[in-house]
């Protein structure tokens, strides 16, 4: 048995100013990829330059013998930070020196989108979150009851369940959680 077991795990966006991920603008995006472990600094130093950014993690509770509970949170994207900023921004974002590299965003409306739904996701469940490579086949789906209400994505089987899915395009990656298949309807 080892050290430590873990006793829950739920998703926590991270976001500057709060409120920030309940309307996403449309029109300039920035994805900055982080030095390791630097997300939270970054997210800090973004700030006090006034900034606003969203990124997600992944709340860890474990249970150690003797020792009692520790609380971390761990990237659910590793070191992607997603920041509504112009070009003309690169030079201040580096000046962080927590950034190692810019993604210039070529559809921004579908990264704003892309975001908002898995903004959705993270924030409807505490069932654990499995980033996974970019799902193209599928079939897009609204939740229109219970916790995930309003969530939307791409169905997968795999192994006699159900996953929901929401691709981030951007990044060529995806997030899924396992969703009963009852609280599904085809989108319309």
């Amino acid at each position: 048995m080892s050290a430590a077991s873990i006793l829950s795990v739920s998703g926590s966006v991270q976001e500057w100013p709060e409120g920030f991920s309940q309307s996403l603008p449309n029109d300039a995006w920035l994805v900055l990829h982080s030095y390791p472990k630097q997300e939270k600094r970054l997210i800090w130093d973004l700030r006090v330059r006034g900034f606003a950014s969203c990124t997600f993690f992944e709340r860890r509770v474990r249970h150690y013998r003797g020792k009692g509970r520790q609380t971390s949170l761990v990237p659910l994207l590793g070191g992607y930070v997603f920041v509504p900023a112009r070009c003309e921004d690169k030079a201040e974002l580096f000046a962080t020196h927590r950034v190692v590299r810019i993604l210039d965003v070529v559809q921004p409306a579908a990264l704003a989108r892309d975001l908002t739904a898995l903004c959705r996701l993270v924030n409807a469940t505490d069932l654990p979150l499995m980033v996974r490579p970019e799902i193209i086949a599928g079939t897009l789906i609204d939740i229109r009851y219970g916790t995930f209400a309003g969530c939307s994505g791409v169905v997968v089987r795999r192994q006699n369940r159900l996953e929901l899915v929401v691709n981030l395009g951007m990044l060529g990656t995806s997030v899924s959680v396992t969703l009963p298949a009852e609280l599904a309807q085809l989108a319309s």
